[in-house]
């Protein structure tokens, strides 16, 4: 039999496939025995016949007769009893197959969870008064969540990249980069378009399809920590 050879870089995902092959392979051979037990079976079952029969009918010797039946009878016995040896261990094989198979399932699907839940708590905070930016990390840290930070437009793309937030705290006036150019950049990109981003600004934003396709929220400099924290946890359960 032949199987398609899938390369992953995962250990996870190769035992995973592994373990798939082995379910299949143990289930098709299992089939394959159970087939060759029932013709066994009715293999014996056609000696045993053919004993009777020839006991009843043949001029040969008795004796002849019997002992050529009784060596294919026991042949036939010998092939069933390997045939169900080999079909329980199939059975044990195919159980272990399965139950590798359900906990390496259980395993990926907590896996999984887990980085849904790091990304779903992870907030980058971009501004270029580091006063700002800390105050507004620590603030956000205390209500759980796993914060970086960035100066400036530029260092948010490349920060954004490497952790991919699920929401970003954007000032608007920076150098370098401004947080519009910046957000128009993100959105752009498919690793970090859909991160969340909550513009925070001391000066009022041009209201218009720009900006309410950029931003997911709006917080005016000076926000009150709950206040931050509020936006935030909502921004992130969109």
């Amino acid at each position: 039999m032949s199987h398609a050879i899938v390369l992953h870089t995962d250990p996870s995902s190769r035992i995973h496939d592994d373990a798939v092959t082995l379910a299949d392979e143990s289930r098709q051979c299992r089939t394959q025995l159970e087939a060759l037990a029932t013709a066994a079976g009715r293999d014996m079952e056609a000696a045993k016949a053919e004993l009777v029969h020839a006991l009843d009918v043949t001029t040969s010797p008795i004796g002849e007769v019997r002992s050529a039946l009784r060596e294919q009878l026991g042949r036939s016995v010998a092939c069933a009893r390997a045939a169900r040896r080999l079909l329980r261990g199939a059975r044990r094989q195919q159980i272990a197959a399965a139950r590798l198979l359900a906990s390496l399932d259980d395993q990926r699907r907590d896996e999984e969870g887990h980085q849904r839940s790091a990304a779903g708590d992870a907030v980058l905070v971009v501004d270029d008064h580091e006063e700002i930016r800390e105050l507004v990390r620590q603030v956000l840290e205390r209500a759980g969540f796993a914060v970086r930070t960035a100066a400036n437009g530029l260092e948010a793309l490349i920060v954004a990249h490497e952790m991919r937030p699920a929401v970003i705290v954007m000032d608007v006036a920076m150098p370098i980069l401004d947080g519009l150019e910046a957000t128009r950049l993100l959105k752009a990109a498919e690793a970090t378009r859909h991160a969340r981003v909550i513009a925070y600004t001391a000066t009022p934003l041009d209201t218009g399809p720009v900006p309410d396709a950029l931003f997911v929220a709006v917080l005016r400099k000076p926000a009150l920590p709950d206040l931050v924290v509020q936006t935030v946890r909502r921004a992130a359960s969109l």
